[in-house]
């Protein structure tokens, strides 16, 4: 009798810690053959960002305020933004990530900077690498008063890690280039560097298909 209980306890510890393994690496659930991480980034998200833009083009005398002087004639090449972002990524078995995601941000120089863009990533447990790329567009005031709107495209990379189930940081870096304008010969580009704080919905109802 004291062997069959030895045996019997042994047995349930040992299925007790491949259940708790299981969960740590995720579980096989409603499709055969179908893997589900326990750290997923499928599903719709929403944050912040705050960064700056730069560039390191010195010419700035020119007819009318542009893009890379960020709308003023001081000769400052970098300006602080802060902006919002939504998006929707879904998550592969393999690991790839597919997402679109737009943004909006806002600084001193301009009236509003923004995007839609496609990413692609891979993800590996908590940490996303991923590109991206798309339309861009910029509103500014030009030395007239007028409203000017440019449009261009915007590429990119960066990298999200997850610090909750639902909640991510990461830092992006992004080109954009809004071709030649009528008071330049030049193309109109900068550059821009801001951090991300991210909120996930799809967390919650993913960690529940694994139970």
């Amino acid at each position: 009798m004291k062997t069959a209980l030895l045996g019997a306890a042994l047995l349930v510890g040992a299925a007790a810690s491949a259940s708790a393994a299981d969960l740590g690496r995720g579980s096989y659930k409603d499709a055969p053959g179908e893997y589900l991480p326990a750290i997923t980034w499928s599903g719709l998200y929403f944050g912040v960002n705050a960064g700056a833009a730069f560039n390191d083009d010195d010419d700035n005398d020119r007819r009318f305020s542009d893009v890379r002087d960020f709308g003023d004639n001081d000769g400052d090449d970098t300006i602080f933004l802060g902006g919002v972002h939504l998006g929707y990524n879904w998550q592969r078995s393999n690991g790839l990530v597919l997402g679109v995601e737009g943004d909006v941000s806002f600084g001193d120089d301009i009236d509003y900077l923004g995007s839609v863009r496609a990413r692609l990533g891979y993800a590996e447990g908590a940490t996303l690498f991923y590109a991206t790329g798309g339309w861009a567009f910029l509103g500014q005031d030009d030395n007239f008063g007028d409203d000017d709107t440019l449009d261009g495209f915007v590429v990119g990379l960066g990298v999200d890690h997850k610090i909750a189930q639902n909640v991510s940081v990461g830092l992006e870096g992004l080109y954009y280039n809004f071709g030649e304008q009528d008071f330049s010969d030049e193309d109109q580009d900068f550059w821009s560097v801001r951090a991300r704080l991210t909120y996930h919905l799809g967390g919650d109802a993913y960690q529940d298909a694994l139970k």
